[in-house]
Order: C-alpha cells, then structure tokens, then sequence
C-alpha cells in the first residue's frame, strides 16, 4: 500500500512566506509514499492554464482529493482534475464559472461532490450528465444566489473572503453529506435530497478533513487534535491532543491530512505563514511576539496505532511541499 500526499509548493521568493494564501502558490504537487521502501516521490507537478484562473496575483495549489476505482479525483483552486492510477494520466478536467477556492472532491456512485469554498457551498455533479444536480447550501441562514451571481466567473475572481462558513471537506456516509465547517467549528449534515438532518458540534477548534474508519468518521483539527465520532449515533467517543508531543508554548503547525495504514496513523502538519497566525491567534493562544511557534516545518508524521508514540516525521518542504491537504491510500 502507498500514502498519495497532495498539496502545494510556493514561491521560492523570501517574501513569499508573507504573502496571502490566494497569491502564494506555484503549482500543485502529489507526491507518492511507499511505506515499505520508505521512499516520496513526485508524481504531478502542475500548473492551472489561464483559462481557469485570474490573470494576476493567484495560486497555484492541490487542495484535497479521494480515490475511487483506481482514479484520483483532486481539486485546484478551479478545477476539479481527473487522474488513472497508478500512472498519474490526466483523464479529464472539470470546471465551471461558480468554482472558486475548491476545497475537496469525492465520488459517490455515479456523482461528485464538490467544496466550493468561495461561494460557501457543496456541489453535487453529475458525471454522465455533466451538469450540477444539487447545491447544498452551507450557511442556510442566506441564500446562496442571493449572496453570488449565477452568471459572474468566480474562476478569475481571487478570493471572495470573508466567508461566512468557509466549508472544508464533505465525507459521505448512509446517503448523507458530513461537511466541516471553518467559522462554526461543527460538522453540517444533509440528506442527498438537500435536506438539512443534524449539526455536529465539535467545541475543538477548526476541524478540517475527514474519514471514515470502520464504525468512525475521524477529523483533523488545526490545532492538533484527532477527533473520532461513532458514525451510528454521532457521539464524539474520543478526543487525541496531538500536542501533548510538543514542547509547551510551541503550535504544531497547521494540522490537515489524516490517514491510516498499516495499524499507524500519518497526520500532516503544514508551517503556519504569519498571515494564517495572525487570523487565527485565538485558537493558537500565544503572542504575536514569540517566532518560534511559527517554526514547525511542514511534515508527515506517523504515529503508532494509540497514539502514544511518535515512529517517523518526514520534513517535506525539503522535497517541494510547502502545504498538505489530504493524505490518500492507494
């Protein structure tokens, strides 16, 4: 079995560290992890056309995908880009006018469903049809198209922040949608129709990407927390601070990426930028003064099976990946 890492290299510019998220990016890279050789390899190097992207001041990065019969289904800030395993050949390439800061793809049966981050919702699309079926509003306090124009390109449109949700990753289970939510810190849960069921709140911080695990939906939290849920009752039944392997005072990073392997657990961590520390200084609890939080380099670590050890850390920004968003099996 072999981890599939997708994520993004920056400038190599020292001022780049600086800059916005949404101006930082030169492509997006997928690297391949054999776990039994231990060796990471570059897979995909790739760069959006201008076709699918604004003109000035973007990035260029993989945000989170999902494998699905031998194909990697893996976003861009705009596309939503088809890949054949175990060759890495682009099949197909998907993007539409509302596509802005995509956050996650997954297949289910003959669908897609699409984080659209910038437009605060999740797109159900249909392969066969190749039309939207289904939006799936994430702050259903306003209605979307009263929010955005149907007809406007939000592909050349850097950012539309601030976002009132900021959705991160749908996992889907029973016929039903588990989307993270940025701003609510829980977890929003819709039928496949579009209607609203539950809402699961996590009072652990930001989460971020999720899996399910034999009778487990498991999410990151950026803050360095593993949260598993009973995916039956929906009970939080287990909380794992990560940070309990850190010195005191010092952030991990930013914590995204979680997979299982082998009876071992790989989490990423990618480095805070300043601009990422700064709009979240709160669930980071420290002062603005004190560098050395900001230090942690992005990484893959992979403890063992309870959490009480930690077996290998991988620096990656020494191999080209200066941010991880998913950690896929293969």
């Amino acid at each position: 079995m072999k981890l599939i890492i997708t994520g993004g290299r920056q400038s190599e510019s020292s001022l780049s560290y600086f800059n916005k998220e949404w101006s930082n990016g030169i492509c997006g890279v997928i690297y391949e992890y054999d776990s039994e050789d231990k060796t990471l390899v570059e897979k995909v190097n790739y760069q959006t056309p201008l076709k699918f992207r604004p003109k000035k001041n973007f990035s260029i990065s993989f945000k989170s995908g999902s494998i699905f019969n031998n194909k990697l289904y893996i976003t861009s800030l705009t596309e939503v880009l088809v890949y054949t395993l175990p060759n890495y050949k682009l099949e197909e390439r998907i993007s539409l006018k509302i596509f802005n800061d995509l956050h996650h793809v997954i297949r289910y049966n003959n669908d897609i469903f699409i984080v659209i981050t910038g437009l605060d919702i999740v797109a159900r699309y249909s392969l066969s049809k190749k039309k939207i079926l289904c939006v799936y509003n994430c702050f259903p306090e306003i209605d979307t198209w009263n929010r955005f124009d149907k007809q406007k390109d939000y592909r050349k449109i850097n950012t539309t922040k601030p976002h009132l949700c900021h959705p991160n990753h749908v996992t889907i289970h029973d016929d039903k949608l588990f989307i993270t939510r940025y701003k609510q810190q829980d977890v929003l849960v819709y039928s496949l129709e579009g209607k609203i069921i539950d809402t699961i709140i996590l009072n652990e911080g930001i989460p971020h990407d999720g899996s399910i695990f034999n009778n487990k939906l498991i999410y990151t939290v950026v803050n360095g927390k593993i949260i598993e849920i009973n995916k039956n009752n929906l009970k939080e039944t287990k909380i794992i601070n990560l940070n309990k392997f850190e010195k005191k005072g010092r952030s991990l990073g930013w914590c995204r990426g979680f997979q299982q392997l082998d009876d071992k657990n790989y989490v990423g961590f990618s480095r805070i930028r300043p601009t990422k520390f700064i709009e979240n200084v709160k669930w980071l609890g420290n002062k603005l003064t004190n560098e050395v939080k900001l230090k942690k380099p992005t990484r893959l670590v992979c403890y063992n099976k309870n959490y009480s050890k930690i077996l290998k850390e991988i620096n990656l920004e020494k191999l080209g990946i200066n941010w991880v968003f998913s950690i896929l099996k293969y």
